[in-house]
């Protein structure tokens, strides 16, 4: 064996000439005088020092030599100091015979590293863990506290050697493996190499949970701490009532520390699923729900887990009448936190969206208005997005996992409710519009307001640009105004909104016809005819343009939506396009169907919204006009029977369930008989007959959930949006601002704050990317967070956006920080700049 390791020395290392053999109890003397070494020369100690010296030095300084010494190997400073061939001792190799030696040799350890080395090499022998290791397996870095470091890296199934931070953390995940031996080997691993208090040490740094011994409850302990901890952090002191009190860290540095790992092990994609799930398992001790009930819902919690949002939904639901606008404020602060689970999410949107319809209600202080212009002026500016909150609740309620809901949360309830205060606004309000239209006669020609007959003489003849039309069916005016917004998101898009009244009965055939040009139009018992054609179908409309353009063309977005690109090409090369689309009506008017009204109105927004790009971007058109036919009323649940009108028997030449036809002026109680020429452009000696409000009639093989034909301002108010698109990106982008400016702190090393955007993104405003970070002087000590402020929304609220920066080590102690906000295209000239005072100061490094 030796004569094999004494060639192998010698080829591996080509410049070495002096191979000491250190061999204390001459245990290996006869097997060193009967090796056979080519070109290698043995020479033996005998307690001359000095004639050896020279020999080696001298007269065997071309030789390869092997020399023995019945001698202890020096290990000590005196030894080597003691040692009179140190110089070419140190200049050479020893030959080692164990594991040890060669380990050393290997990493060119030192001699005074032997012992490590042996302690551990039970598990440094093992390829797996030399290569975790290997940035440590050197001298200058081989030291016990980076070995077990190291170590436990490897047991951990690390591929590199992780902070403690994150080996603390991958260790409490295996507290919650299913299989548990997973974390019996690590145990054995760290308590046979004896460093099982090393591990309970950085436990504690990290967590700031003392153990006594590493095993799964204790570790499950360490969790249930860190979650208390995460969700309490920013409640100074515990009450006596808390059942968990016993966990509460206010030690400034402790509570930075474990902010720095919870930080860590988000952005370390290997085990944040694992740690995630951990911490969800021990929320099932750390009850949110006795949070709350201990500390109120009012109180300043660092985060809010889902039961404690369960928690706060159930004490809420019962005031949502009464206390909407603080409802809001407290579920949009909660929802801005990133770790919410998605159906939790949902909920919180729906409950937000309950309280925002009820509050504009509330705000509401009188449905009696003076003329059909301030009803007009008030629906357009404030009433319509009453419908907004209560389609976008409809819709979210739709997409709620129910089973996943706690039963504590009346969802039955509060969706009735919902219900039944949308049905008694409409009712009250359109009671009070149509008394107030009836006083007016129902006489189009004597209210100030655009009419939807005056459309093509006020918007198509007057333009000299290219112009697509397009008449989306039932796009009520607030469905339009969302349309409107998602359209701003293009940079380039300069859209405007207005709006138009649309005729009674609020008809498909009779707002088609409005909206197409004619002198002479007749209703024709419903067959409506435009100076001699009928308005029917697409060839028949592309007549009626061509009387007054004769380029002029209509298609149904059907046929067109299929079209290669070439083919579009050519159709939007005309003056004037009318495009026919129906999404919502054709879902809604179908009783089947009509429960996915709110679904048709999402469809219709999203696929306008590419069309009307797509039309300026690759077809050239100068103006795109968006409008409707009518627009709509929607009740999200049956309408009893008992609750419809019954139609009259005699005398009716047209009904549907929300109007009726008749020659002569109807004397029905509970409705308006209207002249059909008051409200329309023809001739026809016919009265139409709608309800006091928003009843339905009685009409078999028909939907009343959806409706339309009558005289609602939701019906009525048609929007018209006109749409141009510039060359240049428009330059005025959406401003930010601070919530709460001034009172702002890091704490435990991380500083939260609520970024507002100030306006919506519109036609005057568009989107702004954000770089925010905290600085010391100009240099970056912490994360730096990208921010998009896209949001189109009108409400403030739907504006906020909340931001997280970690403060770095290095700058702990700084007194003073500056938070930098930058718009992305310009990091030299900050948006926004603020003193940030740092309640931190520690050195965090440990």
């Amino acid at each position: 064996m030796i004569e094999e390791k004494v060639k192998s020395y010698f080829k591996r290392f080509p410049e070495l000439r002096i191979l000491f053999f250190f061999d204390e109890n001459s245990e290996n003397l006869e097997e060193v005088q009967n090796l056979n070494l080519k070109d290698i020369q043995i020479e033996y100690w005998e307690n001359n020092p000095f004639s050896l010296k020279c020999k080696l030095t001298d007269d065997l300084r071309e030789t390869k030599v092997l020399f023995y010494l019945p001698l202890p190997m020096p290990t000590t400073k005196e030894m080597y100091q003691d040692f009179p061939l140190m110089g070419l001792l140190l200049a050479n190799k020893e030959l080692q015979l164990d594991n040890v030696g060669a380990f050393m040799e290997d990493y060119d350890l030192q001699r005074h590293q032997k012992a490590l080395v042996t302690q551990y090499m039970s598990e440094l022998k093992y390829a797996g863990v030399q290569e975790v290791c290997k940035p440590i397996l050197n001298a200058g870095n081989f030291q016990e506290a980076t070995l077990q470091k190291g170590l436990l890296s490897a047991f951990l199934k690390f591929k590199n050697i992780e902070p403690w931070s994150i080996q603390v953390a991958k260790l409490l995940t295996l507290a919650n493996h299913s299989d548990r031996s997973e974390l019996q080997r690590v145990i054995n691993k760290i308590t046979q190499l004896n460093f099982e208090n090393e591990v309970i040490r950085h436990i504690k740094e990290v967590t700031g949970e003392t153990m006594q011994k590493v095993n799964k409850e204790g570790l499950l302990e360490v969790s249930r701490s860190i979650i208390y901890n995460k969700l309490t952090q920013t409640i100074p002191f515990a009450k006596s009532n808390d059942p968990y009190a016993k966990f509460k860290i206010t030690d400034t540095t402790q509570l930075t520390r474990l902010n720095q790992m919870l930080q860590e092990v988000d952005r370390n994609t290997s085990i944040k699923a694992s740690f995630d799930s951990l911490l969800e398992f021990v929320s099932n001790d750390i009850k949110g729900e006795k949070l709350i009930e201990v500390y109120g819902d009012e109180a300043e919690f660092a985060e809010f887990n889902t039961e404690m949002i369960w928690a706060v939904l159930n004490k809420v639901q019962a005031h949502m009448a009464s206390a909407p606008a603080e409802i809001i404020k407290k579920i949009e602060l909660i929802s801005l936190q990133s770790s919410i689970d998605t159906g939790v999410k949902i909920a919180l949107k729906y409950v937000v969206q309950i309280a925002k319809m009820q509050m504009r209600i509330n705000a509401i202080a009188s449905y009696i208005l003076d003329t059909p212009e301030e009803y007009i002026q008030v629906y357009t500016s404030e009433w319509y997005k009453i419908d907004t909150s209560y389609r976008r609740a409809v819709a979210i309620y739709k997409n709620l996992d129910v089973a996943e809901i706690p039963a504590q949360i009346n969802l039955e309830k509060l969706h009735e409710e919902l219900n039944t205060t949308y049905e008694r606004h409409t009712d009250v309000l359109n009671r009070e519009w149509l008394k107030c239209l009836n006083h007016f006669n129902f006489d189009y020609a004597k209210i100030n307001a655009p009419k939807q007959y005056d459309f093509y003489n006020t918007e198509i003849v007057p333009t000299d640009v290219k112009t697509v039309v397009i008449v989306s069916d039932a796009l009520r005016y607030e469905a339009a105004y969302e349309l409107l917004s998602e359209m701003h998101s293009d940079s380039k898009n300069t859209a405007e909104m207005r709006y138009m009244l649309a005729s009674i009965p609020s008809k498909t055939n009779v707002g088609m016809a409005q909206l197409l040009p004619g002198k002479d139009k007749i209703f024709n018992n419903g067959d409506i005819i435009s100076d001699g054609i009928s308005i029917s179908g697409t060839e028949n409309r592309t007549k009626i343009l061509q009387t007054q353009n004769k380029e002029a063309q209509a298609y149904q977005y059907a046929d067109i939506d299929g079209l290669n690109q070439t083919a579009k090409r050519e159709i939007f090369k005309k003056p004037v396009v009318y495009i026919y689309h129906d999404v919502i009506d054709s879902t809604g008017d179908k009783k089947p169907s009509e429960r996915r009204t709110f679904d048709a109105v999402k469809d219709t927004i999203n696929e306008l919204k590419l069309f009307i790009k797509l039309l300026h971007g690759s077809y050239n058109v100068a103006k795109v006009i968006i409008t409707a036919d009518h627009g709509f009323l929607y009740n999200d649940r049956e309408i009893e029977d008992k609750s419809l009108e019954q139609l009259p028997s005699i005398d009716v030449t047209q009904s549907h369930n929300r109007y009726y036809l008749t020659i002569d002026k109807s004397l029905r109680d509970l409705g308006y008989s209207i002249p059909l020429k008051a409200t329309t452009v023809f001739k026809d000696d016919l009265h139409v007959t709608v309800p006091f409000s928003v009843n339905r009639y009685r009409k078999q093989g028909v939907g009343h959930q959806f409706v339309h034909c009558g005289a609602s301002l939701q019906e009525l108010i048609v929007p018209l949006i006109e749409s141009s698109r510039k060359r240049e990106v428009v330059t005025k982008k959406v401003a930010p601002m601070i919530i709460n400016k001034g009172a702002l702190k890091v704490v435990s090393n991380i500083l939260k704050l609520n970024l507002l955007q100030e306006q919506e993104v519109s036609r005057t405003h568009k989107d702004r990317i954000l770089s925010i970070g905290l600085y010391n002087n100009i240099t970056l000590v912490s994360n730096e967070e990208q921010v998009v402020l896209n949001f189109t929304s009108e409400a403030p609220s739907e504006r906020m956006v909340r931001v997280e920066l970690l403060l770095a080590a290095e700058a702990a102690n700084e007194a003073f920080l500056k938070l930098k906000i930058f718009d992305s295209e310009d990091k030299l000239n900050p948006l926004i700049e603020e003193r940030i005072q740092n309640n931190t100061l520690i050195q965090t490094d440990f």
